[in-house]
């Protein structure tokens, strides 16, 4: 049993290796070689020691038993990092599906629009029209949604002597933020589409994010890389969503064997 000590004669503190049995034991400090007793007690599992009539408790706590639970996670963050990346590639077609089955199980998302001039001046009382729901930009040109079904919409910006439409997509837990510069005396019927590429690359790296954590859990090391992998990993939306179940499987899989990883914090403080 590792534990530390005190000296009573020079208060010098020093780590030491016991035997667990329950005897008294002879300790010489190193520093000014004072010898003093020290009793080694052991119940249920937990040893402590007495010295000069004071309990104190070992550093290190019992060794825990080597799990499954990380491989597990390994492999469904794997998973999650193959849907992700799958979604990345085709990821018109996928985001819409998967965002079908998310507005299926009840899921809403927020939008706000930050509507300014070419000079960069915000605007105000410009009318924003999405699925039939009007709203105008307050006095810092900025107008809300809540509520809105996740998917691809197309939002209709008018103004005296300007009217514009523009796809955007609405997706869960994160605000869908857009700056949307106006021009004035411009009317047009075409429809602005959006722009797949930006969320290409997000989703790519929130793969990315999931494969680290991934690499983390087979070495069982970096708890915090492990548990962010797992996290951002829900954001890869993946296939239909499996990717969101298999992040959040992993997360709870990691934090189970969090103990398992080198790095994570052990035994006890005195």
């Amino acid at each position: 049993m590792r534990g530390k000590t005190t000296c009573p004669e020079c208060k010098h503190s020093f780590t030491l290796d016991l035997p667990v049995r329950d005897e008294k034991h002879e300790i010489v400090c190193p520093k000014c070689k004072n010898k003093f007793n020290v009793k080694v007690k052991c119940k249920d599992d937990e040893c402590t020691w007495e010295e000069h009539g004071e309990p104190r408790k070992t550093i290190l706590s019992k060794n825990k038993a080597i799990t499954n639970k990380p491989m597990i996670a390994a492999i469904l963050l794997i998973c999650v990092f193959v849907l992700g990346v799958t979604t990345a590639i085709y990821s018109e077609s996928f985001i819409e599906t998967s965002l079908d089955v998310a507005s299926g199980l009840g899921l809403k998302g927020n939008v706000e629009i930050y509507v300014t001039d070419l000079e960069n001046n915000s605007l105000a009382n410009v009318t924003l029209t999405i699925d039939e729901v009007n709203k105008d930009t307050n006095a810092k040109g900025i107008a809300n949604f809540r509520d809105v079904e996740l998917g691809i919409h197309t939002m209709e910006i008018s103004k005296e002597g300007y009217s514009q439409n523009q796809e955007v997509l609405v997706i869960p837990f994160i605000k869908t933020k857009i700056d949307f510069e106006l021009e004035e005396d411009n009317e047009s019927e075409e429809t602005i589409e959006f722009d797949t590429l930006g969320c290409t690359f997000i989703i790519g790296i929130f793969s990315v994010f999931a494969l680290l954590g991934a690499i983390a859990c087979i070495k069982r090391r970096n708890l915090d890389l492990a548990i962010a992998g797992s996290i951002i990993g829900i954001f890869s939306f993946g296939f239909f969503l499996i990717g969101l179940i298999l992040s959040i499987i992993a997360f709870v899989l990691i934090i189970k064997s969090r103990d398992e990883f080198r790095d994570a914090k052990k035994g006890k403080v005195f």
